[in-house]
């Protein structure tokens, strides 16, 4: 039996690296203070659902969202979780239990997704904004990629952890014989 904990993330300012002043540019102090405190309860919520799991972190992998699969992958959480990123510093806890941190992502994708968002945030005057269904069909792809990578690395009598974002649905993608828990239940991006 395979057996995946999906919990979704709020990103927090540290994981939005140099698109952070873009992505706030609009936000008053006050409502980055109540994002932050937002961020800070999640993750201690998260932490205390994955506490209470009571796991054998030997048979635990960890998947997270935009963590390409490059051979590097420890290297990029230990970096993040230097920025205080709450996310990070939780997968590093985890993997200090015994966790198994595993690329996750097509780098390709993320580059792709990457150049999107400038082109969001940070339009060139004779640019055209991506449209919708751009922005959507790369979410499927990313999806895609993420539950076949799922597939091929958790084997049997293994558990996954999957830090994953409100936008993304796997659901569907997985194959049949991985059971897929959401311990804080559905939430949704608004």
């Amino acid at each position: 039996m395979r057996v995946l904990i999906r919990f979704p993330i709020i990103h927090g300012s540290e994981d939005m690296g140099n698109m952070y002043d873009v992505v706030n540019q609009n936000r008053t102090e006050e409502e980055l203070q109540k994002q932050q405190a937002v961020v800070k309860y999640f993750w201690t919520t998260t932490e205390n659902a994955i506490n209470g799991f009571s796991l054998d972190y030997s048979k635990v992998k960890i998947y997270q969202d935009s963590l390409p699969v490059c051979g590097k992958e420890s290297d990029i959480v230990d970096d993040t979780a230097k920025t205080g990123s709450p996310n990070y510093l939780l997968i590093q806890a985890l993997r200090s239990k015994g966790a198994t941190i595993i690329g996750t992502e097509s780098p390709e994708l993320l580059l792709e997704e990457y150049n999107l968002m400038k082109q969001v945030y940070q339009p060139k005057p004779d640019q055209k904004s991506p449209s919708q269904e751009q922005a959507q069909s790369l979410l499927d792809r990313r999806d895609e990629f993420i539950a076949r990578r799922i597939d091929q690395t958790l084997l049997e009598e293994e558990m996954g952890l999957l830090f994953l974002g409100l936008n993304h649905h796997i659901e569907g993608k997985l194959p049949n014989d991985i059971t897929l828990i959401e311990p804080l239940g559905k939430l949704k991006y608004r």
